[in-house]
């Protein structure tokens, strides 16, 4: 698995997009217990002309992402 992805592409509006996605280490808190734990995670940018979209996600959800864009786009299609 790489650690960095990064894309520049126009989007439907003909905008500069990239998308940047790269492990990180971060810390978060365990619901049930409170408890703060450091572990690898996923995380995302979006950059546009006028905004930019970030998020940080656990791999579980980053993979939950993936399994849920893949079954809503469904199969690539050739660009036109």
């Amino acid at each position: 698995m790489p650690g960095v992805y990064k894309n520049v592409f126009r989007n439907e509006l003909d905008n500069k997009i990239t998308v940047k996605i790269k492990k990180v280490k971060t810390t978060g808190t365990t619901h049930k217990t409170g408890e703060t734990h450091t572990y690898a995670a996923v995380n995302i940018q979006l950059i546009g002309p006028t905004s930019t979209s970030e998020q940080t996600i656990t791999y579980k959800e980053a993979k939950e992402l993936h399994d849920g864009l893949a079954a809503f786009l469904g199969p690539p299609t050739p660009n036109i």
